[in-house]
């Protein structure tokens, strides 16, 4: 029996950047296997960044704990996501959900695809674990507490487990600190996604949390829903990835 068989195991959403890394590492580091995922939304440039740091990661703790799994496209997901909400008028919008920002839409129409692709890959694979490496102080609303909570809440429907290892790390230097002690130089290539836009500390404030919660309660998390019952009842050979 193979030594993996034994081993915990949990999948990783994988940027490439420091706070992905950092989710890694400590994973690695209790013992787990981790399945590394890297999701396209078409709107990103730098894809292949990511292949130099999962190859650091092989290179220190083997390929027997770090699987790269590949590369996801998830654009039809976001596109599902985001139509027919592109088409509301500002008016509908702000009476049905309150007043949002266009960029933190695009990032939770983007989040839950990923969130959805990564429920799929669980229960292909056999996996309770999903990690993401999102800090409260990166400034993007849906990295804010209420919302993790919601997320948190969505895949206990699944009975999957949603973990936010960095969350409540606010400082750059004590990221950087941590990796370099646990032997990890922090320096990484990381795709840069052209829509992604995080909010500046004198405008995130709980309307606008409140609001993208709406968007979610109201409007995403049942679209979300419908994929992944549409995906379970088509009998696919192939594996999702």
């Amino acid at each position: 029996i193979k030594k993996e068989v034994y081993m915990k195991q949990v999948l990783i959403l994988f940027s490439g950047g420091k706070d992905s890394l950092l989710s890694t590492v400590r994973y690695l580091d209790c013992g787990y296997k981790v399945y590394l995922i890297t999701y396209d939304n078409s709107c990103g440039i730098g894809m292949k960044n990511v292949k130099s740091t999962v190859n650091r990661l092989i290179k220190k703790y083997g390929n027997d704990r770090v699987e790269f799994i590949g590369t996801k496209d998830i654009s039809p997901i976001f596109r599902n996501f985001i139509v027919p909400f592109y088409n509301y008028k500002f008016d509908y919008i702000i009476e049905n959900f309150g007043t949002i920002s266009i960029s933190q839409f695009n990032c939770l129409a983007c989040r839950m695809a990923m969130y959805v692709a990564s429920i799929i890959i669980c229960k292909q694979k056999n996996i309770s674990i999903v990690v993401d490496g999102a800090r409260i102080s990166q400034l993007f609303v849906i990295e804010q507490e209420k919302m993790l909570n919601k997320f948190t809440d969505f895949f206990k429907e699944y009975n999957l487990t949603i973990d936010y290892p960095v969350k409540n790390i606010e400082s750059d230097w004590d990221l950087k600190n941590e990796l370099l002690i646990r032997g990890i130089i922090p320096k990484s290539l990381e795709p840069q996604c052209l829509l992604g836009c995080p909010i500046s500390k004198e405008n995130i404030n709980e309307e606008l949390i409140n609001s993208i919660g709406n968007v979610y309660d109201k409007y995403l998390k049942e679209k979300a829903i419908k994929v992944i019952e549409n995906y379970n009842n088509i009998n696919i050979c192939e594996e999702f990835i």
